[in-house]
């Protein structure tokens, strides 16, 4: 059954895929970075667009001989085989919330409609050829080795796959502090030691450092990227992509930029931008530590920290939200074998989600509504409302925990 659905979803993502073969938004501009590279050119000066670590333009060097055609064939076999490798984790992390056998229905209805509500996504991060399906799939290989394997070797290709993840994307980053918090400390070292030494491979390979006054390629990144979109400078900048009034910016900071406008200086976003920053991880850093150490631990505390990456993130598009699907993996599951109530709740919050979600997909409702959902970040407001849901079935289920043995539990189903 799984190897039908996988066929059926990698034929239909091959089919889209064709309109794109004339185009490359996403593989040109990371194989001109790979040619600078070659170059021993700085990558930022070389092209102000590309705005990602430098170890992402040295991993996709191989595609530099290879004509459009081959470069756009290797590219979507990678994405098309990703996507479903996150779909196939993101189950199995779904089914820690209920445990127990989960029949072929179960699994139709899991994988069917966490793919319909999940869509959206996935034809964004095809469009545009972004790389972030594999920052996910890293996360969810690391989160499945959490969760059932707690050997030595668990820990390792746990801490092996976040520090790979948070080099090729800054935001995974975040489960560094939250191993230690869960102390998976063996995890926690892996992943600092093997993060320090892939962000340095450029480096090592290249020795930038002799061609160019910026030190290395990853001197540089952080100076010229990460630096001005940590401190607010809007600026002297290369390539400023992460403004707040860009509509398509559907993080915290385009929420706030929404109604404050952060390019002009006498605005009060940084006032209310990091306010906004500080109770948003209050309520996630509350809602991991209440999870303790249960099996079901690493899924919702995955599903939460890969949604943190977006909201925390100075900019987040619709291309990124791939990291989405494990949540919604989750929140599908709790509604098909919660306890009665938990699966009320999950099934209304299921349908009011689809429909932010859709708000600004333009073929389905027309241009004008489309533009009022990106402009208001109904998108932001409908991610958000995953860590309202989290909050409230980690709260039940710890009200469950402490009734009489006798009584069911949440996220339990009758066999």
């Amino acid at each position: 059954m799984r190897a039908s659905i996988a066929f059926i979803v990698a034929l239909g993502a091959i089919l889209y895929c064709r309109h794109y073969w004339g185009d490359a938004p996403g593989v040109m501009l990371y194989v001109e970075a790979s040619r600078c590279m070659l170059d021993r050119l700085p990558l930022q000066a070389c092209n102000p667009f590309y705005t990602y670590p430098p170890i992402f333009a040295f991993l996709t060097i191989p595609l530099v001989p290879l004509p459009l055609l081959l470069q756009n064939l290797v590219w979507y076999l990678l994405t098309v085989g990703g996507l479903a490798a996150c779909f196939f984790l993101s189950a199995r992390l779904a089914q820690q919330l209920a445990p127990g056998r989960w029949s072929r229905r179960d699994l139709v209805w899991l994988y069917g409609l966490s793919f319909l509500i999940s869509l959206k996504f996935v034809f964004a991060a095809i469009s545009s050829q972004s790389y972030d399906v594999w920052v996910v799939l890293l996360i969810l290989v690391g989160l499945t080795n959490l969760a059932q394997d707690n050997s030595d070797r668990g820990a390792m290709v746990a801490g092996v796959c976040f520090a790979c993840a948070a080099a090729l994307k800054a935001t995974p980053l975040l489960f560094l502090p939250y191993l230690l918090v869960k102390r998976h400390y063996r995890a926690a070292a892996i992943m600092a030691l093997v993060l320090v030494v892939a962000s340095l491979l450029p480096d090592l390979v290249f020795t930038f450092g002799r061609r160019s006054s910026e030190g290395s390629y990853l001197w540089a990144w952080l100076h010229q990227v990460a630096e001005p979109a940590l401190t607010e400078k809007m600026e002297g900048n290369l390539h400023t992509f992460w403004t707040g009034t860009n509509s398509n910016n559907n993080s915290l900071r385009g929420l706030v930029g929404a109604f404050f406008d952060d390019t002009k200086p006498d605005s009060p976003f940084a006032e209310i931008l990091y306010p906004v920053y500080a109770i948003y991880a209050g309520v996630v850093a509350l809602l991991i530590l209440r999870t303790g150490d249960r099996p079901a631990a690493p899924t919702i505390d995955g599903a939460l920290l890969l949604i943190s990456m977006l909201m925390l993130s100075p900019m987040s598009s619709e291309s990124h939200y791939v990291a989405l699907i494990p949540a919604i993996f989750a929140v599908v599951a709790i509604w098909q074998r919660g306890d009665p109530s938990t699966r009320g709740f999950a099934g209304v919050f299921l349908i009011i989600n689809f429909v932010l979600i859709n708000a600004a997909a333009r073929d389905l409702v027309g241009m004008t509504v489309t533009s009022w959902a990106k402009d208001y970040r109904l998108l932001v407001i409908a991610v958000l409302l995953y860590v309202l849901f989290f909050a409230v079935f980690v709260f039940r289920s710890q009200r469950a925990t402490e009734v009489p043995a006798s009584s069911p539990m949440v996220g339990q189903s009758a066999e």
